[in-house]
């Protein structure tokens, strides 16, 4: 008993992160758009030379690119740690197969499609090991998942995955734009983006 409701905390604690990544995101797909179109904006009535600051900008470009490629091993590593755990879900996978694979339903059956979008997001979860989705999966149409200390382990690995990749997206210099209210705030955006970027003293 312990155990279970130590992995239903667990579990809407993802809940609750993945949901705020996936409204973040929603929010960037325009943001980006938007800071790019203000930042030159900015930069044109600022007589900033942005083609110029490129130039320059390349060696920094590699160095990014290098520190990315570290960050991204980092994961690998972190990730490599839960890999083992994937033997002990399959029987789970084979569970939610049998009860939620559409192609068990008859045809005009109305939960036809609901079957068919929680099947790909299970099927997508294990090619990808994103445990925390098949677990919300799991708990919502109530299959039975057996032991809990190896789900419990997975979902910290998750629930860190998904804080890292939220503190990434609200780090962005489109998230600041975005949160930024007065036009003195929006142009300490852009000027900071600048300065880290292109080492901008203007």
């Amino acid at each position: 008993m312990k155990d279970r409701l130590k992995f239903l905390k667990l579990l809407s604690d993802f809940r609750s992160k993945n949901y705020e990544l996936k409204y973040v995101r929603e929010i960037l797909d325009e943001a980006h758009l938007e800071f790019e179109v203000y930042h030159r904006k900015w930069c044109a009535e600022n007589n900033v030379d942005l083609a110029a600051l490129n130039r320059k900008n390349q060696r920094k470009a590699d160095i990014e690119f290098i520190n990315n490629q570290t960050t991204k091993l980092k994961r690998v590593m972190i990730e490599e740690e839960v890999k083992e755990k994937k033997e002990n879900f399959k029987n789970l996978y084979r569970s939610i197969a049998r009860k939620l694979h559409p192609d068990k339903l008859k045809e005009g059956d109305p939960r036809k499609y609901e079957y068919e979008e929680a099947f790909k997001r299970v099927t997508e979860a294990n090619r990808s090991q994103k445990w925390g989705e098949m677990f919300d999966v799991v708990d919502r149409y109530d299959i039975y998942l057996g032991e809990y200390e190896d789900a419990i382990e997975c979902l910290k690995v998750d629930i860190k995955r998904v804080e890292e990749e939220l503190k990434k997206e609200k780090s962005s210099y489109s998230w600041a734009l975005y949160e930024a209210q007065e036009e003195a705030q929006k142009a300490q955006v852009i000027k900071n983006f600048l300065r880290q970027l292109f080492g901008w003293t203007g």
